[in-house]
């Protein structure tokens, strides 16, 4: 049925009405999807940054570069103009910020804000505690504090959001406009989830820090313990951790190293005190810790350790040991029980010394004492000449044991001193030569000086020397009934100068040869001696710089000898003692003038004795005390004094003094019974010429007072 013209005009509007509706719908449609379209691809770009924020912050392993390009990449796509990250610091008490990216031509502001005080920060805080986040365009409406740092930066809107793990705030993450942006909820939750990655790889890098800088911290102490640590696998006993200690001695521990080749070196399986089968019990408890000392020939030292076993960093059995070096302790208890040894020793050497002594002090006492009581009875002069040369024979005797007991206490003490100067060796050694000759045996016995000797000069001390020499004569002549004794030198390659005394007497037993230094050791008996003498020597040789030895076939004879340093010097030189300054001499022929010699000698048995001595060659004139010397000698003038120096209201120091102060050059000898060389500097720093101490040798005295008022 065809439809009129008003039917079909009705259609035909509501035809164009539905297709009118159908292309709206198909435009709202369209929208909608094109929305969708948009948000997808901007969910996909969210999860692209997402994505690539992540691997970067997961994978990178330099945590600054890694930081800066997370934040450049959150940077670009939020087209934020600064973005910030701020932590609190370890201290508790500062905060700053800690990365920071910039857009372009933005000026950066970390390095002024690196480090503030958490208190003067507290209006960011508390705003982020209040509403977790602070998100505006009007900076002016946030605290003072914040709008002028911010005014600072030309920043006209802020975003904040906290870094927190486990609802605990750690720091900030601020995203910084310079313009005015203006914010939509998308917008807050994009800023927000990214906040919560950066806060996870932010607190994630703190811990792994953390549990670095206590790695470091912890092997830095143990590095410094002075003590050995090293720790090993209990089943496999390959090394896990070892200290610097450990390693300085043991060197470089290689991978999976066995503890015991480390320990010790050359081993070729398990130490024998491996404490392992003691740290563990049936049931594989701890015993507790075990202590033992232990000796390392491989870095020969001692130690004392300590073993335990404990659960180690991925829970297995390990076993740790410390040892500790107590090399210096056990060297102190050695050195202990050797002094004590040696304590030991020396007293029954001083019971023996003392007993020996005794014996060797009154042998010549009881022939001085007997005999000095026959002599005052006795009418015959051949008799009495007897008896005073044995009671001089035993002085000497005494004299000499004496002297050898004061060389010995200065030993012991460490104050023996040496007084060094120029001397001519071939006059020293015919100078012995003739002291000696006269206690030949008659006839029997030739004292020589080897004529070879080079004419040479040393510098030393010339009673030390004298003194060994002597030592050597003396004995000698003890061993020696007949044949020769000869006293000879040499100059040595090695800048040293050798002495010897060579007899033909009865020698000595090779497995004796090496005690003849001891002190207290005798050869014979039954010849007088307390066995000092050569004990005494080599002390003396030995602190002059040289050595000491005897070379001795049984039957044939013996040769003692002394090393002394040589250092070329003077060529030739006649010297006398005077102090440290030794002088030249010439002998004048003597007339019949008898020199007057002022003795000051406040002991009366002193100066009957000197009186005795000299009174045939001299005259004398006596002064009890230091005063009176000084009166006498302005009065008498006299050629020689000899100045006691110990005496009652003037000593013989001061008086000493004065005289040189009057200009005299008189010459003066100190006499005293004191023997150490710091007496004798005293003497010479006061004026004195030349030194005698108490006892006085009789022929000593004799030479010394020729000696000086011959000139």
């Amino acid at each position: 049925m065809k439809l009129s013209d008003s039917e079909q005009k009705r259609v035909d509007i509501e035809l164009e009405q539905y297709r009118t509706r159908l292309e709206q719908m198909v435009e709202e449609k369209s929208k909608d999807l094109i929305a969708i379209q948009e948000d997808l691809e901007a969910t996909n770009r969210r999860q692209a940054l997402f994505i690539k924020v992540l691997q970067i912050l997961q994978l990178e392993a330099d945590i600054p570069k890694a930081m800066n390009m997370a934040l450049a990449e959150i940077g670009r796509y939020t087209g934020v103009d600064r973005l910030a990250t701020w932590e609190n610091h370890l201290d508790g008490v500062t905060y700053g910020c800690t990365y920071e990216w910039c857009n372009e031509g933005i000026e950066p502001a970390i390095d002024y804000l690196r480090s503030m005080t958490i208190e003067a920060g507290k209006p960011w805080f508390d705003m982020l505690e209040k509403d977790n986040i602070i998100c505006t365009s009007d900076i002016y409406s946030l605290d003072p504090f914040i709008t002028q740092m911010l005014e600072v930066q030309g920043v006209k809107a802020i975003a904040v959001f906290p870094l927190s793990q486990l609802g605990v705030h750690f720091g900030f993450l601020s995203f910084n406009f310079c313009w005015n942006k203006q914010w939509d909820e998308k917008d807050v939750e994009l800023m927000s989830q990214i906040s919560q990655i950066v806060s996870t790889a932010t607190k994630r890098w703190q811990v792994e820090t953390s549990l670095h800088q206590s790695q470091r911290t912890m092997q830095k102490v143990l590095d410094n313990i002075n003590t050995n640590i090293f720790v090993c696998d209990y089943d496999l006993l390959k090394v896990l951790f070892t200290n610097k200690p450990f390693r300085e001695e043991a060197g470089q521990v290689p991978d999976n190293a066995e503890c015991w080749r480390m320990l010790n070196a050359g081993l070729d399986g398990v130490c024998k005190h491996c404490p392992k089968p003691h740290l563990l019990d049936a049931d594989r408890k701890p015993t507790g810790v075990h202590f033992w000392e232990d000796y390392n020939p491989s870095t020969n030292r001692w130690y004392t350790i300590q073993s335990t076993v404990l659960r180690w960093l991925d829970g297995r059995w390990a076993i740790m040991e410390l040892a500790t070096d107590i090399t210096t302790r056990k060297q102190v208890e050695f050195e202990l029980i050797q002094a004590k040894e040696k304590a030991e020793e020396s007293d029954r050497l001083k019971s023996a010394f003392l007993a020996n002594m005794s014996h060797e002090i009154c042998t010549p006492l009881n022939a001085i004492v007997g005999f000095s009581s026959l002599l005052a009875e006795a009418d015959d002069m051949e008799e009495r000449r007897s008896y005073i040369s044995i009671v001089q024979k035993n002085n000497d005797l005494l004299l000499n044991l004496i002297s050898d007991i004061l060389d010995i206490s200065k030993i012991e003490a460490g104050t023996i001193e040496f007084t060094k100067a120029w001397l001519d060796v071939s006059q020293l050694c015919q100078e012995i030569i003739t002291t000696f000759s006269h206690k030949t045996y008659e006839g029997a016995v030739e004292l020589r000086f080897d004529e070879n000797s080079p004419q040479i000069m040393i510098n030393g001390d010339r009673s030390r020397i004298t003194q060994v020499l002597s030592n050597f004569m003396a004995n000698a002549l003890k061993f020696t009934t007949e044949g020769s004794i000869t006293l000879s030198y040499s100059l040595e390659d090695d800048n040293q100068v050798r002495f010897c005394v060579t007899d033909t007497g009865k020698g000595i037993p090779a497995e004796k040869q090496s005690e003849v230094f001891n002190r207290f050791v005798k050869l014979d008996s039954f010849i007088q001696g307390a066995g000092l003498g050569l004990s005494i020597c080599q002390s003396l040789v030995e602190r002059m710089g040289g050595k000491i030895g005897v070379e001795s076939q049984e039957g044939e004879g013996s040769c003692f000898w002394f090393t002394h340093p040589y250092t070329p010097g003077p060529q030739s030189i006649l010297e006398v003692g005077m102090g440290d300054n030794p002088i030249s001499i010439s002998k004048s022929i003597l007339s019949d003038y008898k020199p007057l010699i002022l003795v000051a000698e406040d002991i009366d048995s002193n100066y009957l004795l000197i009186e005795a001595l000299l009174k045939g060659d001299y005259r004398l004139l006596r002064a009890h005390d230091g005063n009176e010397a000084i009166e006498l000698f302005k009065a008498q003038t006299p050629d020689l004094v000899l100045m006691d120096m110990k005496m009652p209201d003037m000593g013989g120091i001061d008086a000493t003094i004065i005289l040189r102060k009057t200009g005299t050059q008189v010459p003066i000898i100190a006499l005293t019974a004191f023997a150490y060389d710091n007496d004798k500097k005293l003497a010479f720093g006061a004026g004195c010429n030349d030194f005698l101490t108490k006892p006085i040798s009789p022929p000593e005295l004799r030479k010394v007072v020729s000696k000086w008022t011959a000139m």
